[in-house]
Parts: structure tokens; C-alpha cells; sequence
């Protein structure tokens, strides 16, 4: 049999290109790795194949559009969130991609990568007055946190980072109340901050060395995709600041797990090891911010505006947002594999539960 008829028989035609690339027909025993093919020429849709790890190896680097994993499918975003988004918080289903299971689309679970250091914004708790939406008049009355960019370096916040299916990235927003948006690339990402996970300071390393951008790199700083509030209401009461770090950093950091235990008088690890005493302790502190007079919960003649930030003092200093051509943006769209296998060359074993490798 001829090697065209060979692959054609085993693949529907698809592989006869392997012929070209001088791949034996032996070839095709051994581990399966699964790819998208794209043909180049003619009308014939992408196609999945398994075949060898090795003749899948050489396909990929013989054909640029085609990649591992299968055609189709979803690609995730990185997304770093503070609040009841977070691990254990009842928002944190928000992040899943379910809401079209029932139209036969697959659920696709968002993955917890580890917490970042995020400098220029300031942490607030969004206490909401009566005529809120989410307003409750019986616990539990909910709170929710609200980053707002400050300007000042020395606002830090400990975000959550997540690998999102970018068709819920949005929709994770849709039923919030606190005038949140997603920026791309205001959050700045203190990489060696004892506060970044590992992980975290691994994936983005990875992501910096892999980009081509102007010497010298920047390897302090990246930006990623940041839920963020685009406006400080003057419901808003400050987060409590966990820590100041030393020496000639000033870091005022928030986290709003812990921030939010402290503003109710309690630790986190009530919330888990005794959670009706945790909420009963929010609730008494939320209604005793409530039935503050204006004067004293700092609300009289507060006008909600986009931002109420003084220009920082010394020894604060100013933050520039954006990047510049020396900076990462983690803004990328990953495929399962992609994702996975990026994870691989950065250390970590994160396993995709799309990808079919």
C-alpha cells in the first residue's frame, strides 16, 4: 500500500501530508497526542487528529497554524479579582462558565492560580445604604469590596488570580452593583512581592521571557486583567489596612478576606470554622456603620465622583498606570494546551481539564 493510501486509510486523507515531511508509517504506534489541524489550502475544515507524540510533534512545527489540544472549543483569560469572587465567598461560582449548560454547551470551571500583590488601589468596603439594590432589612445584608485606582504606589491589595473561559469574563460582572469594569492594563503586579504566590511570580517570569519586548525587560512589573470599580461612592467605607511594609517600601496593604474580618472584629477563620458567628459579626458591624449619622460615617455632603484622590506625599509616590514598551501584559488568550503547556515550561504541573494531552 502506498504511503498516501496508508494515511488515508487511518486518517480520512488528512495525514497524506506527512508523506512530505518524511514521517514512516511505524509512526503511527505508540502514545496518542491530540491536534487541530488547519489545512491551508482549499475549502476542508480544521480537523481533530490523534496521532504519535513524535509525528505530532513534527506536524506542529511543519504547519504553524495548527496547535495542540482540539479544534474548537474555549480559550481562557487571566483574570484577578478581590472580593466575593474569591475562593469560599457565595460569589465565587460567578466565574464558572454555566449558564448556557442547558444549550449544550460544556461547563468550564474557573482555575484558582495563586494571589498577586496589585499596587495604585485602594481597597474599599461598599456598605449600601438603603436605597441599594442589594439592600436587605434582615441579615444577612451583603458587602462586597470595590478597588478604585488611587494613584499612590503605596496602595497595595492582595488579588486573587484566575484562568477564566473568556465568555464569562464579562458575564461575571453583569449582576454586580458596585460600578465595576475589567481593565487590561491598570493593575500593576509587584512580582517579587513576598505577597505574590510562587505560581503567580513563575507564570508571569515565563510570560515576560517568552515576549518580545524592548531590552531591558521590565521583570518588577506586569499588568493582567484587573476587576476594578470605575467610581468611589460615597457609601463606600475604607478596608482596613493589614499591614504597612517596612523599611523604604510603605506598602499599605488590604486583602479582603482578612481586611473584611478586621472591619467586623473578627479572623478569618471564623468564616470557615464557624461561619453563622462570622456572618453575625459583619452584619452587627454593617448596621452600626448604617446607623451612623452622616457627620460621623463621613458621608456629609459627599458627592460620588470617579475619584477623590490627593496627589501622594512623600514618602509615597506616584504610580504610572499603562505600561511601556519594557512591561508585560498577561492579556493573552490561551487554549486549554497552550495554557497548560506554558504552565509546564514555567515549573508548574496545571492541569486543563479541556485539554485532551
Amino acid at each position: 500500500m502506498s504511503c498516501y493510501k496508508r494515511y488515508f486509510t487511518l486518517a480520512g486523507g488528512l495525514l497524506s501530508f506527512m508523506c512530505l515531511v518524511g514521517v514512516p508509517s511505524l509512526a503511527l504506534a505508540g502514545d496518542k497526542v491530540t491536534i487541530c489541524h488547519i489545512p491551508t489550502h482549499g475549502k476542508t475544515s480544521p480537523r481533530t487528529l490523534k496521532l504519535p507524540a513524535h509525528v505530532a510533534q513534527r506536524i506542529l512545527q511543519s504547519h504553524p497554524n495548527d496547535f495542540s489540544g482540539e479544534c474548537g472549543g474555549t480559550k481562557f483569560v487571566i483574570v484577578a479579582v478581590s472580593g466575593t469572587l474569591e475562593e469560599g465567598f457565595p460569589l465565587r461560582p460567578n466565574l464558572d462558565f454555566l449558564t448556557e449548560v442547558n444549550e449544550g454547551n460544556p461547563e468550564v470551571r474557573a482555575i484558582f492560580l495563586g494571589h498577586a500583590l496589585v499596587r495604585g488601589v485602594r481597597a474599599f468596603l461598599d456598605i449600601k445604604d438603603s436605597n441599594s439594590r442589594e439592600f436587605k432589612a434582615t441579615p444577612f445584608n451583603p458587602i462586597n469590596p470595590a478597588l478604585v485606582a488611587s494613584g499612590n504606589n503605596n496602595d497595595a491589595n492582595i488579588s486573587s488570580l484566575y484562568l477564566v473561559d473568556r465568555r464569562q469574563a464579562a458575564r461575571a460582572l453583569l449582576n454586580e452593583p458596585r460600578y465595576l469594569s475589567m481593565t487590561p492594563d491598570l493593575a500593576k503586579v509587584d512580582i517579587h512581592a513576598e505577597e505574590t504566590d510562587p505560581a503567580v511570580r513563575a507564570l508571569i517570569l515565563q510570560a515576560i521571557e517568552e515576549t518580545p519586548l524592548l531590552e531591558p525587560k521590565n521583570t518588577n512589573q506586569a499588568t493582567l486583567l484587573q476587576v476594578i470599580s470605575t467610581w468611589k461612592s460615597c457609601h463606600f467605607e475604607p478596608c482596613p489596612v493589614l499591614y504597612t511594609k517596612p523599611g523604604s517600601d510603605g506598602a499599605r496593604v488590604t486583602d479582603f478576606p482578612n481586611s473584611l474580618a478586621a472591619f467586623a472584629g473578627v479572623t478569618d477563620a471564623l468564616r470557615t470554622s464557624n461561619p453563622a458567628a462570622y456572618n453575625a459579626a459583619v452584619e452587627t458591624a454593617v448596621r452600626a456603620k448604617l446607623a451612623l449619622p452622616p457627620s460621623e460615617a463621613g458621608s456629609d455632603g459627599c458627592i460620588d465622583n470617579p475619584s477623590t484622590f490627593p496627589n501622594p506625599v512623600a514618602p509615597d509616590t506616584v504610580i504610572r498606570y499603562a505600561v511601556d514598551k519594557n512591561t508585560k501584559r498577561m492579556n493573552e488568550a490561551y487554549r486549554p494546551c497552550q495554557f497548560q503547556e506554558f504552565a509546564a515550561r514555567a515549573g508548574l504541573n496545571i492541569q486543563v481539564e479541556q485539554c485532551p494531552n
